[in-house]
């Protein structure tokens, strides 16, 4: 897997400024506009146990599933094309079920 070193610095700045909202914006737009919103979801989820951390992490990752929902939404098209992407209907699905998921089961 190759490591995106951008994707990495905008974490890092994450990390280092947990309560700036701009640089969660920031690593969040880098995410979406480079598919990578599985990998953002992942360190957000890998937070959201954290104590102090936890609830903004669990908002983060809403933030995520909104992106997930928003882009698959500007993607939508015709039914004949939509069945060869089918595979990856699927997995974009399963993903935000599994993020509300376990976002229900933490809330619990």
């Amino acid at each position: 897997m190759n490591v995106d070193p951008v994707l990495e610095a905008l974490w890092k700045r994450v990390i280092d400024r947990w309560e700036d909202d701009d640089a969660h914006r920031g690593f969040l737009e880098h995410c979406a506009e480079r598919d990578q919103l599985p990998e953002a979801a992942a360190r957000y989820r890998g937070m959201a146990g954290d104590r102090d951390r936890g609830s903004t992490a669990e908002k983060r990752l809403a933030a995520v599933a909104t992106l997930a929902l928003a882009k698959l939404e500007s993607t939508r098209t015709s039914v004949p094309e939509a069945r060869r992407d089918g595979g990856k209907l699927v997995l974009i699905v399963l993903f935000i079920a599994g993020t509300i998921a376990m976002l229900v089961h933490q809330l619990d």
